[in-house]
């Protein structure tokens, strides 16, 4: 649905969090775990068998704290639970409804890890690759999902080999907080069952990626665990640093964390906007709107690039099906937030984001470069910020890609990472040295030859000749 941002309504302050609670795979569990079905069905009996054998005369609080024991010693070991290989459609369908739970319990997941997003990308980039789902098990209950294919990656001419990575990655879409979807009551036994079953299944391809993985993920800490015997079998780097604007309760709030001329700026830029384009921000959410925002959003894109006389990513059929397919799906759930500006009666920038557990994601954006005496990119991108507030957001996450525009609301940033694991071998040197070694080198190599060309620029238009040493 779309709406004017002037008739929203302003959330109150954020309730706390529940005071009865206990310490569980590292976050909290508690009584709104139970009514809200977060805990699995194992789980879940678990606890509850544990507090009827409590006594009577105990609070809930002091029967939560009493169950710790009775739950640590019934959840399962990674030693109990089995990996299964699917790799199928018909696979990835069938785990809908598990990996749908999983997504909705997992304190990690994010909705980029959503089976919405992994069945869109699949129909349109992962058709021809092999399929390879590995699902934790025990007593017939899904612990974990890790969803990877299989990529043929050329390294250099005439040579290339296989990757096991991610679904959702080595498109032209990259998102970021990926990883397996993981069973918070047990969650770092199925973590290591499933880095156990990759370090054995290892032989069967030559890398294993696992990118823009959340940092925190309990995955992370038994990939490392497990290569731990083995350092140069696995690399932990970073893969992004995204910028995150942490919401405060109000927007003055958040002005006010900023310098008196940053305030100055934002204020006037507003009332320059609205007086004389007479501009308007909205905010659509209705899937019927969704579908055609989508095609004004890529003809903007496509438009402020071509402007400027760079490459933009709304031109492959797979980009384009792909997203227009995702944000239908996902805003009759809720998940999709497109905010808008007009002005002079047309829309002359848009926001494609994503909301989901009180987070919004800003994904991809567009203007038309006739307005950009108006910093339409920087309005919106406010308005939006502000509204985000206004609902009840906790934060306001800009994603990958370094751009001052970014840095402008915030220099907060999360971190994603990127876990290699290599079979060790003539391939995976030459992965190393593509991947990891040799970009570096061209950076440093770019940055030497712009250094040398403004140095040639400025002694030519000095002097009318070049010196030797830069011939």
């Amino acid at each position: 649905m779309e709406s004017d941002f002037c008739t929203q309504t302003r959330c109150g302050r954020r309730p706390s969090a529940p005071l009865d609670h206990i310490q569980r795979a590292g976050r909290f569990v508690g009584k709104r775990d139970l009514r809200r079905g977060r805990l699995s069905t194992l789980a879940r009996g678990c606890l509850l068998d544990s507090l009827r054998v409590a006594n009577p005369n105990q609070t809930m609080s002091d029967r939560l704290r009493a169950s710790t024991a009775s739950l640590d010693a019934k959840m399962p070991g990674a030693d109990s639970m089995t990996v299964r290989a699917l790799d199928s459609m018909e696979d990835l369908e069938a785990l809908a409804d598990s990996w749908k739970d999983l997504l909705r319990r997992d304190p990690h997941a994010t909705v980029f890890a959503s089976w919405e997003l992994a069945w869109h990308w699949w129909q349109h980039y992962g058709q021809g690759q092999p399929l390879r789902l590995f699902v934790v098990e025990h007593s017939g209950s899904v612990m974990g999902i890790l969803p990877l294919y299989e990529q043929r990656v050329r390294l250099f001419p005439g040579i290339g080999i296989r990757v096991l990575r991610l679904i959702g990655t080595g498109g032209d879409t990259q998102p970021d907080y990926l990883g397996p979807l993981l069973e918070p009551a047990c969650a770092d036994a199925a973590a290591t069952a499933l880095a156990e079953h990759l370090l054995k299944a290892r032989r069967d391809w030559r890398v294993i990626l696992i990118s823009d993985l959340v940092e925190e993920s309990p995955f992370r800490r038994a990939m490392l665990a497990a290569c731990h015997a083995k350092p140069s079998a696995l690399s932990d780097t970073i893969s992004a640093r995204p910028i995150v604007v942490h919401l405060p309760q109000s927007w003055d709030d958040l002005l006010a964390e900023f310098s008196s001329h940053r305030r100055s700026t934002i204020r006037y830029a507003r009332r320059k906007a609205e007086s004389k384009y007479g501009t308007r921000f909205f905010v659509a959410t209705d899937p019927e709107q969704i579908g055609p925002l989508f095609d004004e959003l890529a003809q903007l894109h496509r438009m402020r690039f071509t402007a400027k006389g760079e490459s933009h990513v709304f031109r492959s059929i797979e980009f384009l099906g792909f997203h227009r397919d995702v944000v239908t799906h996902c805003a009759r759930l809720g998940w999709i937030r497109f905010y808008g500006l007009k002005a002079e009666g047309k829309t002359i920038a848009l926001l494609y984001c994503y909301r989901f557990r009180n987070q919004v994601f800003y994904f991809q954006s567009g203007f038309d470069p006739a307005f950009e005496k108006l910093r339409p990119g920087f309005l919106l991108l406010g308005y939006a910020i502000e509204h985000a507030i206004g609902e009840g957001n906790e934060s306001f996450d800009m994603m990958r890609g370094e751009h001052d525009y970014k840095t402008q609301w915030s220099r907060q940033q999360r971190t994603t990472r990127s876990l290699t694991l290599y079979r060790p071998g003539p391939a995976a040197f030459l992965w190393r040295a593509r991947f990891e070694q040799l970009p570096p080198v061209w950076a440093r190599l770019k940055r030497w030859m712009r250094g040398a060309g403004r140095a040639r620029a400025a002694v030519t238009a000095t002097s009318g000749t070049v010196p030797e040493e830069l011939e």
